[in-house]
C-alpha cells in the first residue's frame, strides 16, 4: 500500500531513471524510438500490431518512452493506448495511479480510464492514500475515482480517516461515502449535518440525497429553519428524493420563506410528498396576509385534489389577488360537482366585480354544464370584452344548437367576433352556416380566416360557391384557407382567381382612400411604439435643448423610414412615436432600418450624444378617434411591453432569466406577433417570458427579436 506520497513518487521516478539510464543501451533507445514512430505511423492494423508486439518485448523499458512521447504528441492516444493495455498488468498499477496527477489532462484522463479499465477494486486502497495529497489534481482525480468505483472495501478506512481530517478532506470522503451503500454510513452523514462547516453539511445533504435513507428524514427537516438559502435548497431536493410524507409540515413552513425561490421550490416538494392530511395546515396558510403565502398555498390545495378542499377554493374565490382566484379556479373545474356550477353560475351574474366574473367564465371554459347555457347566454352582452370573448368559447364548448342565434346576434361586436367561427364550428349543424357566411365579408381578415376555417371543418357542399369566392380574397392567408377548404370538401385543387368579379366587388367595399379614416372606424394593424431611453435624465444631466436636439436627430431617420414601409399613422409621444403598419414584416423592417442607422450615427458620437432605443411591436384592432389617432386594448398592450422590466418576468421552461433582459436597444414583440414574425426569412426570436400587464387582464408571452442589425 503507498502510504508516503513524497516517498513513493521518489521510488517510482527512482524506477524510471534506473530503467531510462543504466538499463537501457543507446542501441535499445534508438529501437524503442524507431519502434514508437512506427507504431503512430501505421496504416494498418496488422502493422499497429506488429509495432505493440515489439515494444512488449522492451516492458518496463518501453513503458517511460511510450508515456513521454505521448506526452509529447509523438504518439496517437488510441495507439498509445493500445500498447499500454498489453503491456502494463498489474505489476504498473503503481506507475499508471502516479499518472492520475500529471499536469496533462489527457494523461490524466487517459490513467483513469485505465485504472476502471484493468485495476478496478485492486487501485481503491492505493488511491485512498491520495486523498492526504497537496497536489489537488492528485486528490480531485483520486475522489472521482474512488466515487466511480464505489468500493464497499474502502468504507471502513475512510470512516476512519473522517475523524481525522480537516474540512475539505471531509467533503471528499463524504463524497465518496455518499456513492455506496455501506452500514454505518447514513449515521456518519447524518453526525455531518451538524458539523460547523456549512459547504461540508451541504455535502452531506447531498450525499443523503443519493443513499435516500428514510431515517435521516427527520435531520434533515431540522436544517429547514437555517438561514443559508443554498442550504435548503439542498435539503428540499433530498425530501423530494427520498419522497417521505413525514417530511410534508415541516416543508410546508417554508412557503412563508423570505426567498421567492425557496418558497417556489417548497411548494413544490410539498406537492410532491404530501396527502390530504397536510390539508388543515394549508388552510391555515391561506389566511396569510402575504399574497404570495396565499398563492404558494392554494397551488398546493389544487394539486392534492381532495374533496374536502373546495369550500376552501371557493373561498379563495374572492381573494384580492387574481392569481390566487385563478388556480382556484382552476382546482375547482378538477373537482366540479353540482353545488360548483351553482356557485360560478351566480358569480356570472356579480355585477359588482368583473374580475369575479372573469374568473366564472374561465371556469365554464374549462367544465360544461348545460346548466350554465342561459347565464353564458346572458353574458354575451357584459361590459367586459375578455368576459365576453371567453363566453363565445365556452358556448361552443356547450355544443349547443341554442346558443346559435345568440351568437349570431353579437356578429357586429368588433371586440370578440374573432372567435365566434371556432364556436359555431364546435357547435356544427345547418343552423351556423349562415351566420358563417356573413362572417366571409367582414373586414377584418382574421375574421374571414376563421370563418373559411370553420366552413372547411364543416364540410358543408352547399358552401362551395362562397368558398370560390375567397380565392381571389386580397389577403394571402385567406386565399390559402380557401384552397384547403374546397380541396377538404370537393377533394379537387383550386387556384386562385376563379370568383374574380366577386372579388372586386369585395375588394372595392374594403379598400378606402388613403388612411385617412372615419372616426369610429377599425383597422387591424401593426403597432409599433418606440421609445427614447432615458430622455428624462437625458435632459437633467445635458439640458433641455440638447435633449431635444436628440429627439430632432431621431425624428429626421424617422420619418423617411417610415414612408417606405407604408407607414398608416404616426405621432410623437414627445420622447418617442407612436406607428402603425399594414403588416407585421412592415414594422420589423422599420425597427431594425432605425436600429441600423443609430448603430451607426453612435460610431461617430461622443457618450453624451449616444442615442438608445427600445421598441415594442403589438397587432390588433384600432380604433380611430376624430384625429385619426390609435386607441383600443391593442395599443395600451404595445406601450406597456415597450416598459417591460427584469423584475417584472415571470419565467417560463425556454425563456429568460430576468438579469438577461436588455435594458436598451431592443425590439419586443407580442404573442399577437410572433406567428407573422417567424414568418420573415432570416427573423430570430427568443421567448422572455410572461407578464401582467397593468390595465389588461391576464398573463401575457413576450418574445425578444435576438437579431443584430
Amino acid at each position: 500500500m503507498l502510504t508516503d506520497l513524497k516517498d513513493t513518487a521518489g521510488r517510482y521516478r527512482g524506477i524510471i531513471h534506473t530503467v531510462t539510464t543504466s538499463g537501457d543501451s543507446v542501441f535499445e533507445g534508438s529501437k524503442i524510438k524507431k519502434l514508437i514512430a512506427e507504431l503512430n505511423e501505421a496504416k494498418t492494423e496488422s502493422g499497429q500490431s506488429k509495432a505493440v508486439e515489439a515494444l512488449v518485448v522492451y516492458g518496463r523499458k518501453a513503458y517511460p518512452r511510450i508515456i513521454d512521447a505521448f506526452r509529447n504528441r509523438r504518439l496517437h492516444q488510441t495507439r498509445t493506448k493500445a500498447v499500454l493495455f498489453r503491456l502494463c498488468d498489474f505489476q504498473y498499477m503503481g506507475d499508471i495511479l502516479q499518472l492520475i496527477g500529471d499536469p496533462h489532462e489527457e494523461i490524466r484522463r487517459m490513467a483513469k480510464e485505465f485504472i476502471l479499465k484493468r485495476y478496478v477494486d485492486a487501485a481503491a486502497q492505493p488511491l485512498l492514500d491520495y486523498l492526504k495529497s497537496t497536489d489537488s489534481n492528485f486528490r480531485m482525480a483520486a475522489v472521482d475515482l474512488l466515487c466511480t468505483l464505489k468500493s464497499q472495501s474502502c468504507v471502513p478506512r475512510l470512516m476512519a480517516m473522517y475523524g481525522e481530517s480537516d474540512s475539505e478532506q471531509k467533503k471528499n470522503i463524504i463524497r465518496i461515502l455518499g456513492e455506496t451503500d455501506a452500514p454505518g454510513i447514513t449515521k456518519l452523514l447524518i453526525n455531518a449535518l451538524s458539523d460547523t462547516s456549512l459547504s461540508l453539511r451541504i455535502q452531506a445533504v447531498r450525499a443523503l440525497t443519493v443513499l435516500k435513507d428514510p431515517d435521516c428524514v427527520v435531520p434533515l427537516t431540522q436544517l429547514l429553519s437555517e438561514d443559508d438559502t443554498l442550504l435548503k435548497r439542498a435539503v428540499l431536493d433530498a425530501l423530494v428524493a427520498i419522497g417521505d410524507k413525514r417530511a410534508a409540515p415541516a416543508v410546508l413552513n417554508l412557503l412563508k420563506d423570505v426567498d421567492l425561490v425557496i418558497r417556489q421550490k417548497s411548494t413544490e416538494c410539498v406537492i410532491q410528498l404530501a396527502d390530504a392530511s397536510i390539508v388543515p395546515d394549508v388552510i391555515k396558510l391561506m389566511r396569510d396576509k402575504d399574497v404570495n403565502v396565499r398563492r404558494c398555498a392554494v397551488d398546493v390545495l389544487n394539486n392534492v385534489r381532495d374533496p374536502s378542499t373546495a369550500d376552501i377554493l371557493v373561498a379563495a374565490m374572492k381573494d384580492s389577488d387574481w392569481w390566487v382566484r385563478q388556480i382556484a379556479t382552476d382546482a375547482l373545474a378538477e373537482v366540479k360537482g353540482e353545488n360548483i356550477v351553482r356557485f360560478f353560475i351566480a358569480m356570472l351574474k356579480d355585477s359588482s366585480d368583473v374580475n369575479v366574473r372573469r374568473c366564472a367564465v374561465e371556469f365554464f371554459n374549462k367544465v360544461t354544464d348545460s346548466a350554465a347555457l342561459e347565464p353564458l347566454i346572458a353574458a354575451l352582452n357584459d361590459t367586459d370584452w375578455w368576459v365576453r370573448e371567453k363566453v363565445v368559447t365556452a358556448l361552443g364548448a356547450l355544443k349547443d344548437k341554442r346558443a346559435v342565434a345568440a351568437l349570431s346576434s353579437v356578429l357586429g361586436d368588433s371586440e370578440i367576433k374573432w372567435v365566434i367561427p371556432s364556436a359555431l364550428a364546435s357547435i356544427g349543424g345547418p343552423e351556423v352556416i349562415e351566420p358563417l357566411l356573413v362572417l366571409l365579408s367582414d373586414s377584418e381578415k382574421r375574421v374571414r380566416v376563421g370563418a373559411v376555417k370553420a366552413l372547411r371543418k364543416l364540410k358543408n357542399p352547399d358552401t362551395i360557391p362562397q368558398l370560390k369566392e375567397m380565392l381571389d380574397d386580397s389577403e394571402d392567408e385567406v386565399r390559402m384557407e380557401a384552397v384547403n377548404a374546397l380541396k377538404e370538401i370537393t377533394g379537387r385543387v383550386f387556384k386562385t382567381g376563379e370568383g374574380k368579379q366577386q372579388q372586386q366587388q369585395q375588394q372595392a367595399m374594403r379598400t378606402m382612400m388613403g388612411f385617412v379614416l372615419p372616426e369610429g372606424s377599425i383597422q387591424t394593424e401593426a403597432i409599433l411604439v418606440l421609445d427614447l431611453c432615458n430622455s428624462t435624465g437625458i435632459a437633467n444631466k445635458y439640458g433641455d435643448q440638447f435633449a431635444l436636439d436628440l429627439t430632432k436627430t431621431l425624428t429626421e431617420k424617422v420619418r423617411p423610414i417610415a414612408a417606405k414601409e407604408g407607414c398608416r399613422f404616426m405621432k410623437s409621444t414627445g420622447d418617442g412615436f407612436l406607428i402603425t403598419f399594414p403588416k407585421v414584416v412592415n414594422s420589423i423592417r422599420f425597427a431594425f432600418t432605425i436600429l441600423k442607422d443609430i448603430a451607426a450615427h453612435n460610431e461617430t458620437q461622443d457618450d453624451s450624444a449616444r442615442i438608445q432605443l427600445r421598441f415594442a411591436i403589438n397587432q390588433g384592432e384600432t380604433r380611430i378617434d376624430a384625429k385619426g389617432d390609435r386607441l383600443g386594448v391593442a395599443t395600451n398592450m404595445t406601450f406597456r411591453v415597450e416598459g417591460v422590466k427584469g423584475e417584472d418576468l415571470i419565467p417560463l421552461e425556454g425563456g429568460m432569466k430576468k438579469e438577461e433582459l436588455p435594458l436598451v436597444d431592443r425590439v419586443l414583440v407580442t404573442e399577437h406577433v410572433i406567428e407573422d414574425a417567424l414568418k420573415i426569412e432570416g427573423i430570430k426570436t427568443r421567448l422572455v417570458g410572461l407578464f401582467e400587464l397593468k390595465g389588461i387582464s391576464g398573463l401575457h408571452r413576450v418574445y425578444l427579436i435576438t437579431n443584430t442589425w
